[in-house]
């Protein structure tokens, strides 16, 4: 049974690969409601869905999309107590169970057992719907998730047409927040590939001692916590499309054993001896440049041939500053659907801000922004005083982000001053403005640790004691 898995974090995707494969159903995994949506859409009406809500994919967003799905289908939500919110507005939708996500696999298990049934009951009327056609046809292309239309992004579009109908590996690259992941799908869903699973690997949401099992899996016993067999990413991405970003922050050791994986297509669990084969295409991001951390030794020069083999570059918002009033106006649409206010229009002035910003966060946190502005907002149009975009002088409508460099300072005192301005950018988010500096969350966890060690000394110079203490706590 064709049955399709909506899971944002992959948290229990390796457990619905294993006990799906166990009961012959033939799943696909997705990572948002759109890929759910674009990949139903290929497949056909699919007769099971399972939704593993978290604090990110909201109840509201999946009962939008199951309304528009006309009741097709019989779908499983699992949920816990971080995304227990708004679960009436599923509960009410028929074809629909709302269970909390089960602590066991052989719970797991019985819970696929009795969906699997009542979809295969509800089989025949499924079949006699016709699927709406989401998806372009063989031949044609679309990028529905990406919205712009400056020369800048238009190249990407045409680059991203030509590399899609093949299978070459693509890196994509460019700063953080400028839409890597947008343009890996738009890859995928308009490659031969598109039916199939399209798996997401974050190198930064997950520890270096467990990065090789998500890679490749392990077994039973092979490390302290291994009590079962996993699969690894390659196992859930077969036959389909895997994207790894921030592909630079994995050690050197393990870009020698993904060098091999790329070489041979095939790769060994963690304490395993039996080779398996995979088929995928892979699609890496990173906002580091590659070519300058293959000349500093943090990457590897053979890997670095190996997946550029097309390179991808994403502009920064502030290089498309003519595509701000197209984003602004979709995420006005959105935020103020999902927030239920009547926001309409931002005001000239606020428009002018937003185009003259220099963006360090880029799309990411342009959207961050207009949501926080919808949120504060008490007319049906946004002004200068609800956007927040990191200090008054911003507020006042000057852009200039720049750090102010008086003789007598140090290379250390001018790092630091950037480094925290950095942070200030960005709320206050290591992982986003570690991202922006181009260097690791350790490395930036240590240069903090070091500042304000430096500040609690007498003997510091006063131009680090000053510093903002809530940014250099660690």
């Amino acid at each position: 049974m064709k049955t399709l898995v909506l899971d944002e974090s992959l948290d229990i995707s390796q457990d619905l690969h294993r006990l799906l494969a166990a009961r012959g159903a033939d799943a696909a995994f997705v990572c948002s409601p759109h890929e759910l949506q674009l990949a139903e859409a290929a497949n056909g009406p699919v007769p099971l869905r399972i939704v593993n809500l978290s604090p990110t994919l909201g109840a509201w967003e999946i009962a939008r999309y199951l309304k528009a799905a006309d009741g097709r289908g019989t779908t499983l939500v699992l949920f816990g107590p971080e995304s227990s919110q708004g679960l009436e507005h599923l509960s009410s939708l028929p074809g629909v169970e709302c269970v909390e996500r089960p602590h066991s696999a052989a719970d797991l298990g019985a819970l696929l057992d009795r969906a699997l049934g009542r979809a295969q009951a509800a089989g025949g009327a499924a079949q006699a719907t016709p699927a709406p056609q989401a998806l372009p046809a063989p031949g044609s292309f679309v990028v529905s998730d990406i919205i712009g239309q400056s020369p800048q992004i238009r190249e990407v579009f045409a680059k991203v047409e030509k590399v899609a109908g093949g299978n070459a590996n693509v890196c994509i690259a460019g700063e953080s927040g400028t839409g890597k992941e947008l343009i890996a799908r738009a890859v995928h869903y308009n490659s031969p590939r598109r039916d199939r699973p399209l798996v997401t690997l974050d190198c930064t949401a997950i520890p270096e001692g467990l990065m090789e099992s998500h890679l490749f899996g392990h077994v039973r016993g092979s490390f302290t916590g291994a009590v079962e067999n996993r699969d690894g990413v390659f196992s859930l991405a077969h036959t389909g499309t895997l994207f790894i970003d921030e592909i630079s922050e994995l050690s050197l050791p393990l870009q020698a054993k993904l060098l091999r994986v790329i070489q041979t297509r095939e790769f060994v669990k963690v304490g395993g001896t039996k080779p398996i084969r995979t088929d995928i295409r892979l699609i890496t991001a990173s906002n580091r440049d590659l070519r300058r951390a293959v000349e500093d030794g943090n990457f590897r020069e053979d890997l670095y041939y190996r997946i550029a083999v097309v390179m991808i570059q994403t502009p920064a918002l502030r290089e498309r500053r003519g595509d701000i009033p197209l984003l602004v106006e979709h995420f006005l649409d959105k935020f103020s659907a999902a927030h239920r206010k009547p926001i309409r229009a931002v005001t000239p002035h606020a428009m002018e801000l937003l185009t003259s910003y220099q963006w360090p966060g880029n799309v990411r946190q342009l959207e961050n922004c207009i949501e926080q502005a919808v949120v504060l907002c008490e007319a049906d149009v946004v002004d200068v005083d609800a956007l927040w975009l990191g200090d008054t002088a911003r507020q006042r409508g000057e852009a200039d982000t720049s750090v102010r460099i008086r003789s007598g300072l140090t290379l250390r005192d001018v790092e630091q001053q950037y480094i925290l301005r950095t942070l200030q950018e960005t709320g206050g988010n290591r992982t986003r403005a570690a991202r922006i500096l181009g260097i690791s969350l350790r490395c930036l966890q240590y240069k903090l640790k070091a500042y304000a060690e430096g500040a609690a000394d007498p003997s510091a110079q006063p131009s680090r004691a000053s510093e903002p203490q809530h940014l250099l706590g660690v």
